[in-house]
């Protein structure tokens, strides 16, 4: 098993705060982390399935969870609970006397400013698929960047990596989950085969510029439900939205995004390719989406304080990741050019981009550098 990045975080706060929230994607060790960590303390807990309807009464009954006799109560799927922010304040304020840990797999139901206390309290925390950084020190990062091109078509999913010659119907039986199982009815997701339609056209267009209209155009909705659609999908921990950055300079786009996903694996789920990487011609997106997803993953992680863009130009000029901190701003251009892959002249910075940002640090991502961009905390 993994060693995961949050584990020795998690086991302090868990023997000092009475409330944790974990998010992150469905599938990635949420629950098996927390289940490691209390096994090895040797404490008593019980894990409820809020996926479960009538487990989900119980929970929201009155009294319920006071009168559990273990020590810490694990919610499996909280997000499921519409109450849960009442439940969440109740152990804040004492109520209920449990540790209480939980566990979500989607956006769940609670008030932003709830959320930012439990961050500010260092009680939230992001689980994702094992991070480039937590193979590498389990396998080695030889071995791990032996492992690359495998990373690049089947993504990091636990279950997908274990089992590869059945990773297209597990990835597949993952998008249908949370298609039918995370978004519902109060989602007003009705139109599952037009939904599936877009999701395909943002993985042929991966890390490029979207018009909603144009979107909803190809794929038979209006352009309110597409944009409606990619939130829940950001809500499902599926896509990455970045924003254009810009400063009003001339040919600059400005009110548009690029949409990313989070799982390389997904991506490729949904165009139907897991053909190698000689064999393919979409190296250059299989590359920028698992660098941006893998760095994104590794900020949320970390809980550094980064804003994230892409930018270009109408005369398609671009610089595929922006990363404004508090002391730095680093451009980045991805570089898929590497043994046996897209033969194409050197990446070169935009001219442009250095002329109207000469303070920007800028930064080609290739295989000589993606190590220091997936582990940097700075």
């Amino acid at each position: 098993m993994i060693e995961r990045l949050q584990k020795p975080s998690l086991k302090a706060k868990l023997a000092e705060s009475k409330l944790l929230l974990i998010r992150g994607p469905k599938g990635t060790g949420k629950q098996s982390l927390i289940e490691n960590i209390l096994n090895e303390s040797n404490t008593s807990f019980c894990t409820l399935n809020c996926d479960d309807k009538k487990e989900r009464k119980n929970i929201e009954s009155n009294g319920y969870l006071a009168q559990l006799k273990e020590t810490i109560i694990v919610l499996r799927e909280a997000q499921h609970l519409p109450k849960l922010r009442d439940i969440i304040e109740d152990v804040l304020m004492g109520k209920i006397k449990h540790t209480l840990v939980v566990c979500c797999s989607y956006k769940p139901i609670v008030d932003e400013e709830l959320i930012e206390v439990l961050e500010i309290e260092g009680m939230l925390f992001n689980v994702y698929a094992p991070s480039f950084n937590e193979s590498a020190t389990h396998f080695g990062l030889a071995q791990e960047s032996e492992l690359l091109e495998e990373r690049l078509i089947y993504g990091n999913y636990p279950a997908v990596l274990s089992d590869l010659e059945n990773a297209e119907s597990t990835l597949r039986q993952m998008i249908s989950e949370i298609i039918n199982t995370q978004l519902g009815a109060k989602d007003r997701v009705n139109k599952g085969d037009k939904l599936m339609r877009m999701l395909q056209l943002l993985a042929f267009n991966v890390g490029e510029p979207i018009s909603y209209n144009d979107i909803g155009e190809r794929c038979g909705l209006d352009n309110e439900t597409v944009e409606r659609y990619i939130h829940l999908f950001e809500d499902a921990f599926v896509l990455i939205k970045l924003p254009a950055f810009y400063n009003d300079n001339r040919y600059e786009l400005k009110k548009t995004h690029c949409i990313y996903f989070q799982d390389n694996g997904i991506r490729n789920a949904l165009i139907s390719n897991f053909n190698s990487t000689s064999l393919r011609n979409d190296m250059n997106d299989l590359w920028r989406n698992y660098m941006i997803s893998e760095r994104i993953k590794w900020i949320r992680m970390n809980n550094l304080k980064k804003k994230v863009y892409f930018w270009r130009t109408h005369t398609r000029q671009q610089m595929d990741f922006i990363e404004v901190g508090i002391d730095q701003t680093i451009a980045y251009k991805s570089d898929p050019k590497m043994i046996g892959w897209e033969k194409r002249k050197n990446v070169k910075i935009p001219k442009s981009f250095t002329e109207f940002y000469p303070n920007v640090k800028t930064s080609i991502l290739n295989k000589t550098t993606y190590w220091n961009f997936l582990t940097r905390k700075v």
